[in-house]
């Protein structure tokens, strides 16, 4: 004889077993069919009310189990595809010994990454036009969310999931960026496509899978230039994408910055660097990709500002300011270099004498560069920046701390530079003494700038 089983704890089993597994979407409904199909009732009395409650026989359950693998049968049939990708993501998440410091980067890694990627592509046919790709991500995401591991019990463990993917148009090209789970964030990828025809093509993407250097990616932005004659693209594109190396803590976290000439059916990165970034404010890392605004049919004009350590630990931090300009693969670094008096002398002494010399009146200064530059420069700054009797001239003084003898105080330094608007500076002397004609202070000189707030004086 059957042993019946109530209904709620039918309900109960159910629930359980949807928890388990996320395409089983259609068990409420395989459930209540199994309970009609049954259509068997059982008396129950319960404050002195007898009423008919629906049971279930152990040989429902079985039908209804049965019911469930067909439908997720019929389910991995349908899409293949993602059936892969959930259990990779299963393998991803099932894994021990992650932390902060090794948060799940490897060959698995790549193939979900890989796995979401290809299958995004399958999804594309129907969008034809700018607008189409709200409804088309829509439908992407809702089917992603069957494919995500149920999360680990450790918050900061996002391993196995999926991030919403976005769809955008960007002078042209469709950009897609998704995102795969890993320890404390989403290691992102971003790639780029054209239609040709009836097709879509990828022919830029931006990834991380070298995990021996591993430094998993955070996209903050990406910027698409296109030039365009009579209402059609013409020439090269070019992508700047902006991000950092989010992790589980710290405001500090290394930012990159990479270009790339984007022809008709592929790629070529110009540029790929990173710096220390501190988040001042909402962003690590901001910045803009347009033709030069001096001359519209010239290079393209890349402007790049992140926030970073200053050589004086009681300032703290400054504006990193990275101006490019772009000719074919040709990529050279101009003025405004630094924001301030101050921030220039930082960025003369950290930087490599091959970018210094540049911004240096004399060949002669490379004799102090030689004597201020290390892997490490720190001290201090001496009072305030002066402004010289020369109304183009400013001074600022600085103590050198020897960090190959314990930060230990050397003589101080005296820059003399030169100011043009709006913030192009170059280096005409250096002393140990500071310059009589030099003794107006001027504390406004090294006040906090940005170029993306009021970056006006750029058109």
């Amino acid at each position: 004889m059957e042993t019946p089983i109530p209904f709620p704890k039918l309900v109960a089993l159910s629930r359980r077993y949807e928890s388990r597994a996320p395409e089983a979407e259609n068990v409420g409904v395989l459930l209540v069919c199994a309970n009609l199909r049954s259509s068997r009732l059982q008396p129950s009395a319960r404050a002195g009310v007898t009423r008919m409650v629906p049971i279930i026989t152990i040989m429902d359950m079985q039908l209804l189990w049965l019911a469930v693998l067909l439908v997720c049968s019929a389910w991995a049939q349908t899409d293949p595809q993602l059936v892969a990708l959930h259990q990779t993501l299963q393998s991803l998440h099932d894994q021990t010994g992650v932390s902060a410091v090794n948060p799940g980067g490897g060959p698995k890694l790549t193939l979900a990454k890989h796995q979401l990627r290809d299958w995004i592509e399958s999804q594309l046919g129907p969008l034809d036009k700018e607008g189409d790709e709200t409804k088309v991500s829509e439908r992407i995401n809702k089917a992603l969310e069957k494919v995500s591991v149920a999360p680990s019990k450790d918050d900061q463990n996002l391993l196995g999931t999926v991030a919403d993917v976005s769809l955008r148009w960007d002078s042209g090209l469709l950009v897609v960026t998704t995102g795969v789970g890993i320890v404390c964030e989403q290691d992102e990828s971003v790639y780029g496509y054209r239609r040709i025809g009836t097709q879509w093509h990828r022919v830029w993407e931006s990834e991380q899978v070298d995990y021996q250097h591993y430094t998993p990616q955070h996209i903050d932005a990406v910027h698409v230039w296109q030039s365009y004659e009579a209402g059609k693209p013409a020439g090269s594109a070019y992508i700047l994408t902006l991000g950092n190396e989010w992790g589980c803590a710290s405001a500090w976290h290394r930012v990159y910055y990479r270009i790339w000439r984007v022809d008709s059916s592929s790629s070529t990165i110009l540029v790929d660097e990173s710096g220390d970034g501190y988040l001042r404010g909402q962003n690590f890392i901001v910045g803009s990709i347009v033709n030069s605004p001096m001359h519209f049919d010239g290079p393209v004009d890349a402007v790049i500002e992140f926030t970073q350590r200053s050589v004086d630990a009681g300032v703290h931090n400054r504006e990193a300011i990275r101006h490019l300009l772009i000719e074919g693969d040709r990529v050279h670094r101009v003025a405004p270099v630094a924001l301030s008096p101050r921030d220039f002398v930082d960025e003369w002494m950290t930087q490599p004498w091959s970018e210094s010399k540049a911004w240096s009146l004399s060949p002669d200064l490379s004799r102090w560069h030689q004597i201020l530059h290390a892997d490490f420069v720190g001290g201090d700054f001496v009072g305030a920046t002066n402004h010289c009797q020369q109304p183009d001239l400013w001074q600022v003084g600085f103590e050198p701390h020897n960090a190959k003898k314990n930060f230990a105080p050397e003589p101080n330094v005296y820059f003399l530079i030169r100011w043009m608007p709006p913030y192009r500076f170059t280096l005409t002397d250096v002393s140990r003494n500071p310059w009589p004609r030099c003794t107006q202070r001027d504390p406004e000189a090294d006040t906090w700038q940005t170029l993306f707030s009021t970056q006006d004086w750029r058109w």
